[in-house]
């Protein structure tokens, strides 16, 4: 009689590998020239996808339906925050699960680039504003009650969080690239391995783990890990050029946005997939909502994909 040990083992032995969600279109709209795709987002149950200049679309889970003009969303499970512009200057919305709850920033002529949800209550965003002095880079923290403008140490062009204690900030400027790590209490400037990198996004999966994605040409993509104590570049990586986007799986592993591709890292393991629609510029990734979600254009389209 075969042991219960040994029969696990043998039944391990024989099932197959599981393998990373195939894409597919899950939505296809006619081509808009005049407002681009802009990006992604996803929550506990709904799906957002913002367009320049025009009304994003949002999916419920049944139907499409518009949903203001917001030019940023980001969030995470369902603390979902929005930006747009107003009479009053930036208005940040947060989500309550059926529409929006303004809190203004109070700050004219700004914009905000990039955003994170850190926790419940806790939000940071940065951008540009314009004053009598020119521009200049500027950021804020929600702190669960109101909008606090903040110093940061360098401009920041990503942001990732797994917590309030564990946020990181990028500047990557001109192929410069500096790291900020926030501990709940203060920002640390974190050395980026050397060479000129130019990092396109950021993704924390814990304390101990995140990636940061770009590239090093405009033709050779570069993924950095971080291991709790220092950045590095990864050797072993699928040869391809740069890395734009870069998003959590939910299940432990990292899907990458590359051009015509998309790439899956989960155990150390690589896996790239085609993209449905090939020809298309993939303009941002989203986790949430039960699945994994991606939007493409292309001069015949713009579309939405989802795995699986």
């Amino acid at each position: 009689m075969i042991s219960l040990t040994i029969f696990s083992v043998l039944l391990t032995l024989l099932s197959p590998q599981v393998k990373a969600a195939k894409w597919r279109v899950f939505r296809v709209m006619p081509a808009a020239a005049s407002t681009p795709l802009e990006g992604v987002a996803a929550g506990a149950s709904d799906l957002w996808v913002v367009r320049a200049g025009a009304t994003a679309l949002r999916w419920d889970g049944r139907v499409w339906g518009e949903d203001g003009e917001p030019y940023l969303i980001v969030g995470r499970g369902r603390e979902m925050w929005r930006f747009a512009d107003g009479p009053a200057g930036v208005v940040a919305g947060r989500w309550t699960g059926r529409g929006w709850t303004d809190q203004p920033l109070g700050a004219l002529d700004a914009h905000v680039t990039e955003a994170v949800v850190a926790g419940p209550g806790d939000v940071w965003a940065s951008g540009l504003q314009w004053t009598d002095a020119g521009m200049r880079d500027v950021s804020w923290r929600w702190n669960g009650r109101a909008w606090r403008k903040v110093t940061m140490p360098w401009p920041v062009t990503a942001y990732a969080a797994t917590g309030s204690s564990d946020v990181w900030a990028v500047s990557s400027i001109d192929r410069v690239t500096r790291f900020q790590h926030w501990n709940g209490s203060r920002w640390t400037a974190i050395a980026a391995p050397g060479g000129p990198i130019e990092i396109n996004d950021i993704v924390a999966l814990s304390p101990t783990e995140a990636y940061a994605v770009g590239s090093v040409t405009k033709a050779e993509g570069v993924v950095l890990r971080w291991n709790g104590s220092a950045w590095s570049q990864m050797k072993r990586r699928l040869e391809g050029g740069a890395y734009t986007h870069a998003m959590a799986d939910g299940a432990g592993g990292v899907w990458m946005a590359e051009r015509g591709y998309l790439v899956h890292l989960r155990n150390g393991r690589w896996m790239r997939q085609s993209s449905p629609v090939p020809q298309a510029e993939l303009k941002g990734l989203a986790q949430g909502a039960g699945r994994m979600w991606a939007i493409a254009e292309d001069a015949a389209g713009q579309y939405v994909l989802s795995a699986p």
